[in-house]
């Protein structure tokens, strides 16, 4: 089984809202259900990448993740901008303020089901949404 398709799964969670709208709950509840069972032993990857592609969002956005080598969310893959003598670059603004930091993974220390990128110093680590009161580790 291909640890990289389960991180998609993992790292999508926190995009489905802003994906797939209403649908958000019922992905995330199948994504948490093939999670746990690849926990179980199952390979789940195929059944993973399906459901993954039954929204055109939630593919391209899995595409891109498993298209970059570094396997980040497409919104955290460093993009440069080229100064008009093309002699240097300068890092698009952080969207959530505060200090910009590399990307750092977070994620659920109860089952590992659930990842978050924290992009800011200023951002607040949440707790797990499947696990009220968990706060999410760095990984």
């Amino acid at each position: 089984m291909d640890e990289v398709v389960l991180d998609v799964a993992r790292s999508i969670r926190p995009y489905l809202p802003g994906l797939v709208g209403e649908d958000a709950s019922r992905l995330d509840q199948r994504l948490v259900a093939l999670l746990g069972q690849a926990r179980d032993g199952a390979d789940v990857e195929e059944a993973v990448l399906g459901l993954l592609g039954e929204s055109p969002a939630t593919h391209a956005w899995a595409a891109a993740v498993l298209g970059d080598e570094r396997h980040l969310p497409p919104d955290l893959q460093h993009r440069a901008v080229r100064s008009g003598d093309k002699a240097g670059y300068s890092p698009l603004a952080n969207p959530h303020g505060g200090d910009p930091v590399d990307a750092e993974r977070y994620v659920c220390p109860a089952d590992g089901a659930y990842a978050w990128w924290r992009t800011s110093t200023g951002e607040e680590v949440p707790d797990c949404p499947d696990h009220p009161g968990v706060r999410l580790v760095a990984s």
